[in-house]
């Protein structure tokens, strides 16, 4: 057989293996990590953590669906499993993204239930060998933990082996991304995917993050020392003396680093669409007109609610009218990290909306590519997100005009996906366009509801004008794709 595709392997961990078999993602555990497993399923805990969606679900394998697993594992992956190995069938998440992807709210979230989690498992005698940004994954806004892999037996220690990546992965972001300029996700992007280290973030932070001395100490044990050895290794003996002792001093470091997470919650970012919920231009009955027309839109097709992504969709007002009147789940995608975590200060608590929304970092002409070992390891964009519609209000201007994009190009973007799509246009007499086309010296594109509609009917077989949202703004709906070779 060939060797299986990474993406439908994980390879990191030699104890254990997340392991994709016929569309059923399996998880291939060593005789410690099955200890630990089976020790969390006898649990309560394993239920509570599930139930309350902190915790991916996940169950024992037969007897003859491990033995088949493991099997095809080995003959693909080139890996041989450990004797004693055991499968487990896991839960598929709803959505896979990435920390770069993610507004300092979601990376915060992904924070808090790190640490929250690793407490709760403490209790039982369980712990989290690693502390990777990328073991948590989104179900709308709410965090959900993913690799139980990383869930080993707790092995008396007062400290974290794992809170140098915590630090790497969480505090450093946050801390860079806690002014009013820069993000974590943009962080995230420095470390080219690894982490930010501490020496890097110590350059880039805000005036006031740099002078909190609770932050310095905390960097300061990421630094490698030759002579250092890991604190398992170096408080063994004196733990194991003293289990209760070592227990108390390693949640005491864990809700430190809880509360350090609270203080790195920065104020709104100054970006350009931050307060474009005030819409001043727009009237009442036109932005309801805007959200309708959605709605009516994913409302015309069954499974269209499915999965929508909402592109440009800033603070989240259609989006939630989506979930509302059309029971849909929404990827709300902008380049505004400042709009998005103001979408997710005023949804997140919302219980209805909460678990349907995800905000989403992107600008649809410039999407995050593959990347990772061979450049599988990390799935593009398009390889990830399989929206059943997208809506994109009042943004192809942007596109079109602010960066250059020609209208093809612009609705090919959005046509790639598949699905069927709802364009809100502001036309050449728009007063926002106008704007927009005396800032550039001899603008010479191409930009009409003519350039529009043909673009479109370039590219599927319906196209229809469905009506306005104001007097220079219309409504399109366009599906059934065509052939695009």
């Amino acid at each position: 057989m060939p060797a299986a595709p990474i993406g439908s392997v994980s390879f990191r961990d030699p104890e254990n293996a997340a392991f994709c078999h016929e569309g059923v993602w399996y998880r291939i555990a060593g005789p410690v990590s099955t200890g630990a497993l089976t020790l969390l399923l006898e649990s309560p805990l394993a239920g509570q953590l599930i139930s309350d969606g902190s915790l991916i679900a996940f169950a024992s394998a037969t007897d003859d669906k491990t033995s088949e697993v493991l099997r095809v594992y080995a003959a693909m992956s080139g890996r041989k499993p450990q004797p004693g190995s055991r499968v487990f069938v896991v839960a598929t998440a709803p959505l896979i993204t990435y920390p770069w992807e993610w507004p300092n709210s979601l990376l915060e979230a992904a924070a808090k239930l790190t640490l929250t989690l690793r407490m709760r498992l403490l209790g039982i005698g369980l712990d989290l060998k690693d502390a990777s940004a990328l073991n948590v994954q989104f179900v709308g806004m709410n965090p959900v933990f993913i690799d139980i892999g990383s869930i080993e037996i707790w092995r008396p220690n007062p400290s974290w082996n794992a809170s140098r990546q915590f630090i790497e992965h969480f505090i450093n972001p946050l801390a860079v991304g806690s002014g009013e300029r820069v993000t974590a996700a943009e962080a995230w992007e420095l470390s080219r995917h690894r982490g930010l280290k501490s020496d890097a973030a110590r350059q880039l932070l805000p005036k006031g993050k740099r002078r909190s001395m609770s932050l310095r100490l905390l960097q300061a044990t990421t630094r490698p020392v030759a002579a250092n050895a890991p604190s398992e290794t170096q408080f063994a003996e004196r733990a194991a003396r003293n289990k209760e002792l070592a227990l108390k001093a390693t949640i005491g470091l864990t809700r430190r680093l809880l509360k350090q997470v609270g203080k790195l919650h920065g104020t709104a970012h100054i970006t350009t669409w931050v307060d474009y919920g005030s819409r001043e231009h727009y009237g009442t009955e036109d932005l309801v007109r805007k959200s309708d027309f959605a709605s009516d839109f994913v409302n015309a097709s069954p499974g269209r609610g499915n999965l929508v992504l909402d592109v440009g969709g800033n603070d989240g007002f259609t989006a939630s009218h989506l979930v509302r009147s059309a029971d849909a789940n929404v990827i709300v995608l902008d380049a505004d990290a400042g709009a998005l975590d103001v979408l997710y200060s005023g949804i997140s608590a919302t219980t209805d909306l909460a678990g349907r929304v995800t905000p989403i970092l992107g600008d649809i002409t410039n999407l995050f590519p593959a990347s990772g070992l061979l450049d599988t390891e990390y799935s593009a964009f398009t390889e990830r997100i399989w929206p059943t519609a997208i809506t994109c209000q009042a943004v192809l201007h942007h596109i079109v005009i602010t960066q250059g994009t020609p209208m093809g190009f612009a609705v090919e973007a959005l046509a790639r996906f598949g699905a069927p799509v709802q364009i809100e246009f502001a036309n050449e007499d728009d007063a926002k366009v106008k704007i927009l086309i005396s800032q550039i010296p001899n603008w010479q594109g191409a930009y009409s509801t003519e350039v529009l509609l043909a673009a479109l009917q370039a590219r599927f077989a319906n196209v229809e004008v469905v009506g306005t949202t104001a007097p220079t703004r219309i409504v399109v709906n366009a599906w059934n794709q065509l052939d695009s070779r």
